[in-house]
């Protein structure tokens, strides 16, 4: 359970800074969230099987750094889509003025 426990915080460090990154890389943030869902399967057997696990402090730290990824991926979707209707914004901008021309 440690080493996968590990390999999790691990992920979510990498997944961390890509989010924080300039230009996102969507492609290798999704296969890291990928490799995580599957430590995340086996952590959750492996937690149905073992009720002390599930009180432990490390998957309580599990859940909270999930819970804190999650709304930070959120937060950059919801920006992303800002940043796209200003774009779109200025697109029709600039084809109106085309029409002058």
């Amino acid at each position: 359970m440690d080493d996968n426990l590990n390999r999790l915080s691990d992920l979510d460090h990498e997944i961390d800074e890509l989010l924080q990154a300039e230009e996102i890389n969507t492609e290798v943030i999704h296969q890291l969230v990928d490799k995580r869902d599957q430590i995340l399967q086996v952590l959750i057997q492996e937690a149905s099987e073992n009720q002390q696990f599930l009180r432990s402090e490390s998957w309580q730290h599990a859940i909270k750094r999930t819970q804190r990824l999650v709304e930070e991926m959120q937060l950059k979707t919801s920006g992303i889509g800002k940043s796209l209707q200003k774009y779109r914004y200025g697109n029709k901008s600039v084809q109106q003025y085309k029409k002058f021309l």
